[in-house]
């Protein structure tokens, strides 16, 4: 650890984030709306994130930009994280307008508390909501849209062609569950996926595969770089230009998927990783992935209690440390003439390395352990790379009816295996915890 310095920084910030998030306030509240409450409840939300659905409301994460101060009869400026809660159908039954990215809204609605949903549950919902800087939430009955288009430029656009790329995919012949698994592989839009095959994913060791993380990211990358070696001579200047192609790749996909912080996480993480091939740091890729995740956590120190934060940099901490160890061993072991097999090895060992450091925190977090991750992963990371390539030609050739046809028709059998695989997992993993 004393060879590498950032380290022993790291393990500090960390123990320091862990420490004032234990005994002091995680935010110092400057100008929050806290400190309006209870004098004013009139406030305008600016939304920031896409409509989630449940069975009778719009769930949205907001933030607070203004509140309506009695005593001057003006609007002032405040901030702070909300979440909203919209009824699908209003008082007279008419359905509510579904609110985007960057759309403001007025409410004269009482904001509540965050609670914990049941307290004889295990899951402190109150604490994982105030890690994420929200404290209130407001179920709104009536509200009056005054303006839109005012978030983030570049997530705008982000957020319309992740939009865009959804209408196309659900029009095309594929069934119902299949569109609705590939908008979640290729775009990481859960929403619509039906929450009996989100369960049999999660039993089975695949919930990974169900948001755009490191995994997705690196497939496709590993493609096209794969397409590249090809194409591309494999000298010095060639293999600069390759590298720098795979670094934009990873923000067109960031920028696909609706620019979404994990994405940007992970994006932020390949390129820094990718590019350190250009300097002496290609020969210590742990060091540059502890500067990595030590710049996130100055910027943004709770995302060290992020489960999406926590399984990312671990997944990769797992590649670069276990994965030769757990490669090497395997080969030795089993010696074999036939070159297709090392394929086979390295995914073995790169499922297991990058398995092995997340189980703490899938343990802690879901409280179970997936017993048969290795086989469900083994069966489907290899089919990953041809689905997710698969889709993507799907929306490059959706406009060409003979051959959109036949690449829906694979896509479908594609995806139709990859379900079956999880609902047969979870059948028998459910059958062991019988026993």
């Amino acid at each position: 650890m004393f060879k590498r310095p950032i380290f022993v920084l790291l393990v500090i910030l960390i123990l320091s984030i862990v420490f004032v998030d234990s005994f002091l306030p995680t935010v110092f509240l400057s100008n929050h709306y806290i400190k309006h409450l209870p004098q004013t409840q009139t406030f305008k939300y600016l939304i920031t994130d896409s409509p989630k659905q449940t069975p009778k409301t719009y769930s949205y994460t907001a933030k607070i930009i203004s509140y309506y101060d009695p005593a001057t009869s003006k609007w002032e400026s405040t901030k702070g994280k909300i979440k909203i809660y919209i009824p699908q159908k209003d008082s007279a039954n008419k359905e509510n307008k579904i609110l985007q990215y960057g759309d403001v809204i007025v409410s004269s609605d009482n904001l509540q508390p965050i609670r914990n949903f049941d307290s004889l549950s295990s899951f402190n919902y109150v604490r994982y909501m105030r890690r994420q800087r929200i404290y209130h939430q407001v179920f709104i009955h009536k509200f009056e849209l005054i303006d839109s288009n005012k978030g983030n430029k570049f997530i705008s656009y982000a957020k319309k062609t992740n939009l865009l790329l959804k209408n196309r995919i659900q029009q095309t012949t594929m069934g119902k569950e299949q569109k609705n698994l590939a908008v979640a592989l290729l775009l990481g839009d859960k929403r619509d996926l039906d929450k009996e095959i989100r369960q049999q994913f999660n039993t089975s060791g695949l919930a990974h595969i169900l948001c755009v993380s490191g995994l997705h990211i690196m497939l496709i990358v590993f493609a096209v770089s794969s397409l590249l070696k090809y194409i591309l001579p494999c000298t010095e200047t060639f293999v600069y230009i390759r590298n720098i192609i795979t670094v934009i790749l990873c923000w067109v996909i960031a920028f696909v998927v609706g620019l979404t912080p994990s994405a940007l996480r992970v994006a932020t993480m390949l390129s820094v990783l990718t590019l350190s091939k250009f300097t002496y740091l290609n020969d210590d890729r742990c060091n540059v992935l502890a500067v990595t995740a030590f710049v996130f956590l100055v910027i943004d120190p709770l995302l060290l209690f992020n489960i999406s934060f926590q399984l990312s940099f671990l997944a990769v901490l797992g590649l670069l440390t276990l994965f030769p160890f757990v490669y090497n061993k395997v080969k030795l072991r089993y010696k074999h003439p036939f070159k297709w097999i090392n394929p086979l090895l390295a995914n073995i060992s790169a499922t297991t390395s990058a398995q092995i450091l997340c189980l703490p925190v899938i343990i802690i977090n879901f409280s179970r352990f997936p017993i048969l991750f290795l086989v469900s992963n083994l069966i489907v990371i290899p089919l990953m790379q041809i689905i997710l390539v698969s889709l993507i030609v799907m929306l490059v050739v959706s406009d060409i009816p003979l051959v959109n046809n036949c690449v829906n028709c694979l896509c479908n059998f594609e995806l139709s295996f990859l379900l079956n695989t999880a609902a047969v997992t979870d059948r028998i993993t459910s059958w062991i915890f019988r026993l």
